[in-house]
């Protein structure tokens, strides 16, 4: 609900023709089910985010690094752990929520002695496919929104780039990808410590916002069966 919302909300401000009925669409949007719907996905989507502003800081506060700059392995508890690691992250989400989300994500793994290993810098989800697409749809609409108003008003567009190619072999396709991956990975964790480093450190303080980037690559076979 909160993904058509976010599509229907766009669209309708450019004045898109949809053959749709909107009021209908409104109310279901603001019916009681729909309201703890969305809700419980706003909820879910922030311990996603907040769980990723975690993983950034294990990988890059030299408190959980190692000498060797890798992350440390974390007990539940401790002056070094998951707790002060959530404490330090500063974001809302519990530790015993966040606990419960490492060991289900593959980005983490529960060693013989429960220590929390970090495997990898990304946090993933399992089945998490759907929540994930309207977070990145719901935030590039309000990116193109954005860069809209700031053609009309001549101030700074937004970075929007789209780079694609109709037809390529399929045999170079898994190559490409793996560079692209490689470039990629090295590309965003040179971006992520160097956000995570100009966090500001009390959070009440007046003038700050949120700054975040996102990328992926796709591809799609071709519908002529000939190729």
């Amino acid at each position: 609900m909160a993904l058509l919302a976010a599509a229907l909300a766009f669209l309708h401000s450019n004045n898109a023709a949809l053959e749709l009925d909107l009021d209908s669409l409104r109310h279901r949007k603001f019916s009681k089910a729909s309201r703890g719907g969305v809700g419980e996905y706003r909820r879910l989507v922030r311990a996603y985010e907040d769980m990723g502003m975690v993983m950034s800081t294990w990988f890059s506060h030299p408190r959980y690094l190692d000498g060797e700059s890798r992350p440390l392995k974390l007990p539940l508890r401790g002056s070094v752990s998951v707790r002060s690691l959530v404490r330090t992250a500063r974001v809302t989400v519990s530790v015993a929520l966040a606990a419960k989300l490492m060991q289900r994500s593959p980005s983490i793994r529960v060693d013989n002695w429960g220590k929390f290993v970090a495997l990898k810098r990304v946090f993933v989800l399992p089945d998490f496919e759907v929540p994930r697409a309207a977070l990145v749809i719901e935030r590039y609409l309000d990116t193109l929104r954005r860069n809209s108003s700031a053609q009309r008003n001549g101030a700074t567009l937004l970075l929007e780039r789209n780079c694609h190619v109709p037809e390529i072999d399929l045999k170079r396709i898994s190559p490409i990808l793996r560079d692209i991956r490689e470039r990629g990975t090295a590309f965003m964790d040179s971006v992520d410590g160097d956000i995570e480093a100009h966090r500001v450190r009390r959070p009440r303080q007046s003038g700050v916002g949120e700054l975040g980037v996102l990328t992926f690559a796709w591809t799609r076979p071709s519908r002529d069966q000939r190729k």
